[in-house]
Order: C-alpha cells, then structure tokens, then sequence
C-alpha cells in the first residue's frame, strides 16, 4: 500500500501543512521526551508521554507529507503511517503500535501495566525518531522548518 491508497480508503485527508504547525509539534515533541525522562514518575505514565512523543512524530511527518489521519482510527494510522513517510521499518512501527494497545489499557482500565524497562524502551524508541524526523524534515520538508 502507499499514501496514495489510504487516501483513496479515506484513511487520510488531505492536509496542508505550515512551518507553525510542524514548530508546534516539535514543541510538543520536546515537552514530551522531557517529562518521560522523570524516573520518579510511574512506569505507565513515562511510557504513555514517551508513546505520545512517537505519535506526534508520526503525526508531524505525515503531515508533513499532506496527509493527517481520518477519523476513524487516527493514532494507529498516524503510526502505522511511519513506513511511508519516514521508511520506518516493520519492527519499530510493530513496537510502537503494540505500545499505543498497552496504553489504551493503563489509561482506562487498570494500573501498572507498563515496566521501568518498557517504559526506558518506549523513551529510546522515541529519541531515536525524534533525531529521525528532524533528519527527513530537514532532507524532504526544509520548507516546513522556520529558520
């Protein structure tokens, strides 16, 4: 499948992005890894702001490509996404997503589901895409960067 496809399946809409909005983003990106990097706070909650970095990652390149998710299903299209935006691979994409399940059920329905390793995990998984999407911003999208 492409972009192009899920459009078609009305997956995703069209979008235009601007250089606010990808600031924006990054802002929240930024605020995010932050605050996932505070050991006193529980496992589930450093996983689900590390988890949130990552999608908004994946919300930014997929913008950044002119698409943002329809409403049906947006996290996990936005990170499933990945693969055609910044060529993530099956496993990271697999990792992440199996992340966004896990923290559908700390979020609402039970507590200390996440470890300290997982949490450590989701945390390196997206500082690593963090230095990625600015890398592909920077090679595919310079225009959407402010100087």
């Amino acid at each position: 499948m492409s972009l192009e496809e899920w459009l078609a399946n009305r997956w995703l809409v069209q979008h235009e992005p601007s250089p606010q909005e990808v600031e924006d983003l990054l802002a929240l990106v930024e605020r995010d890894l932050t605050d996932a990097a505070i050991e006193r706070l529980s496992p589930d909650w450093r996983l689900g702001i590390a988890y949130n970095a990552a999608l908004q990652l994946a919300t930014l390149a997929l913008a950044a490509d002119g698409y943002r998710p329809a409403r049906e299903r947006p996290h996990e299209r936005a990170i499933l996404s990945l693969r055609f935006t910044v060529g993530a691979d099956a496993r990271l994409v697999d990792t992440i997503d199996g992340v966004r399940r896990k923290r559908n059920i700390s979020n609402y329905e039970r507590a200390g589901t996440a470890s300290g390793s997982e949490a450590r995990e989701m945390y390196a998984i997206a500082t690593k895409l963090h230095d990625r999407v600015l890398a592909w911003l920077k090679e595919r999208h310079p225009e959407l960067r402010s100087p």
